[in-house]
């Protein structure tokens, strides 16, 4: 299984409201792409200082989910009308979930 996590820094017209907004059309998106097995997004909680505004992480099992996910025109749409007016900063990296983490994208699991 491999998590794709992706943090993003926003100009000041990406507000709160646009920030939770995109949120939930990111999910939406994620709940129609089969490659995705398990799927996170949100603005930053704040809990300690510094940071990026908003992430993502996505939950596949390897390169050709994460590319199903990535070039899907669903999520190249998304980010162009909803993440690219307000982007300052994009990162991202793709790394391998230990395989005790299965309960995490277990069938039937939240």
């Amino acid at each position: 299984m491999i998590a794709h996590v992706a943090v993003f820094t926003f100009d000041s017209e990406m507000t709160e409201e646009r920030a939770g907004a995109l949120a939930e059309e990111l999910r939406a998106m994620a709940a129609s792409l089969p490659s995705i097995k398990r799927y996170a997004a949100g603005p930053n909680l704040r809990m300690r200082p510094g940071g990026a505004d908003f992430a993502v992480i996505a939950l596949v099992e390897d390169q050709a989910g994460i590319d199903a996910y990535l070039d899907s025109p669903d999520h190249v749409d998304l980010v162009a009308k909803s993440i690219a007016p307000f982007l300052v900063q994009r990162q991202a990296v793709q790394l391998e979930v230990p395989e005790d983490w299965a309960p995490l994208w277990a069938e039937g699991q939240p």
